[in-house]
This record gives C-alpha cells, structure tokens and sequence, in this order.
C-alpha cells in the first residue's frame, strides 16, 4: 500500500481535499488506479461519468469520518444519478 496520498492526476493531496475513500475494485481497475490515490474529479475524468452511492463499497473508510470529507466526496457518496 502507498504512503504517497498525491493524486496521480492532479498532484493535489486527497488528505488535503478530505477526499480519502475507496471505489469498488472494477470501477478502481477500469481506471487503472493501481496503488496509487486519485481525487474525485481525476477519478471521474478517467471514468468519464460521475460517481454515484454505488460505487463505493460499505467500507469503514467510507462510513466514518463524515465531518472530514468534502463537499464533493459528500454529495458522491449519498447520490444515485
């Protein structure tokens, strides 16, 4: 596992952002993610769509913490367009 929380995309720290989470492994390996971190907008660039609720699995990481995630993690997380 990384300890390099640089998105890969936009050389922005996701720690920074407060977009820590994971995808779903076939969302994670269509974007050729690897062990690497991606912010949401690089994410949904590589993936050409938005997120939605689906995509993350039930995971701690994704359930805890909901006052340090941002605005965008936040709406992704609960949508389901």
């Amino acid at each position: 596992m990384t300890s390099n929380f640089y998105c890969i995309g936009c050389d922005g720290s996701t720690l920074d952002m407060n977009e820590y989470y994971m995808v779903s492994d076939a969302i994670w390996d269509r974007v050729d993610g690897g062990e690497n971190m991606l912010c949401i907008g690089c994410l949904e660039d590589r993936l050409g769509r938005r997120l939605t609720c689906v995509d993350f699995p039930d995971l701690p990481v994704n359930t805890m913490h909901k006052s340090r995630r941002s605005s965008r993690l936040q709406d992704r997380l609960r949508s389901n367009e």
